[in-house]
């Protein structure tokens, strides 16, 4: 507690931030359009994973309501072409390469897009790892536990970490951290996607906590499942209802103009009443779901195959290292 000292708390920023909240949910209500033009209009917009999907789709709607829309992700080309459309439609963006597993690849991203913009008014991590996996076949594959918690949890944060003090220099900003709806109902086999975004979701919320008074807010989206490439390799969801891509945009575009501190759909929110009540109910719920579909034992072996390849490429890079 020595390095703390007592200081009187500035309310007035709460008051605003109320009446300004009031405001804006009706605009939504009554205007949705008019209503995101007003609150992206000449500002800088950063979506991370924008080169398809989610992404791609909220770089065009933002684009069309008079934002400068900075396009992020691994693929220059598929950003380039993204680009290019909302160019030819009369829009502002540009297209950045960034690798977000790296964070020095995150740091020379925020130092060149606030060189070249002066800040960054909302920042959109959308970008994310998901991994379908038992803990059981994942013993020996800790560095799938790495591998989500390095894009989904370190690399968001690291953006958010070095764009928010400019956003406070510039009077504010908004950071919106995608997440997933299993971190209400912890569905089986994502114990690596849940842990990674269950560390996103515990950082913003005491970010927000801490920040609010300064003009920079934050959103939390608990996304159910969307139909997106992200979810194609996973044949049974083939059958599973899902968001469409269209409908996963309007529930952002809505965030960026309410700002709200979560949005979740509402079996979430039962969800999470229910393993509150009833934890043990809850539980035996998920574990049947889980006994009921079985892992192809035929999975371990691939799973085998690719640990040797990785071990072999290890090897063979510190023998030349040699």
């Amino acid at each position: 507690m020595n390095n703390i000292e007592w200081q009187r708390p500035n309310l007035r920023p709460h008051v605003k931030r109320l009446s300004s909240a009031v405001s804006w949910r009706w605009r939504q209500r009554l205007a949705p359009r008019g209503a995101l033009r007003r609150r992206v209009n000449r500002k800088v917009v950063m979506i991370t994973g924008a080169s398809s999907g989610i992404g791609a789709g909220l770089s065009h709607r933002l684009a069309m309501a008079g934002a400068t829309v900075l396009l992020v992700a691994r693929s220059i080309e598929k950003l380039q072409t993204t680009v290019e459309d909302i160019h030819a439609a009369g829009g502002r963006a540009h297209a950045y390469r960034c690798d977000l597993a790296d964070l020095d690849s995150c740091d020379r991203l925020c130092e060149q897009l606030l060189a070249e913009h002066g800040s960054v008014d909302i920042l959109v991590n959308n970008a994310g790892r998901s991994i379908r996996r038992s803990v059981m076949h994942s013993l020996d594959r800790f560095h799938d536990y790495q591998r989500t918690m390095q894009l989904n949890y370190f690399g968001a944060i690291r953006l958010a970490m070095n764009l928010i003090p400019a956003m406070q220099a510039h009077g504010g900003g908004h950071v919106i951290n995608v997440s997933t709806m299993g971190v209400q109902s912890a569905p089986a086999r994502f114990s690596a996607y849940l842990g990674s975004k269950s560390a996103l979701e515990g950082w913003t919320l005491a970010a927000q906590n801490e920040l609010v008074h300064t003009g920079v807010e934050f959103t939390l989206m608990n996304y159910p499942l969307v139909r997106t490439p992200m979810i194609a390799p996973t044949a049974i969801y083939r059958y599973v209802p899902a968001m469409s891509e269209q409908r996963a945009v309007d529930w952002l575009c809505n965030a960026i103009v309410t700002r709200p501190k979560r949005k979740v759909p509402a079996f979430g929110l039962a969800s999470q009443v229910m393993y509150q009540i009833l934890p043990k109910t809850s539980e035996l719920i998920v574990n049947t779901s889980f006994q009921l579909l079985r892992d192809r034992p035929e999975t371990a072996a691939p799973q085998a195959e690719e640990k040797k390849n990785v071990t072999r490429l290890r090897t063979d890079r510190r023998q030349r290292l040699e």
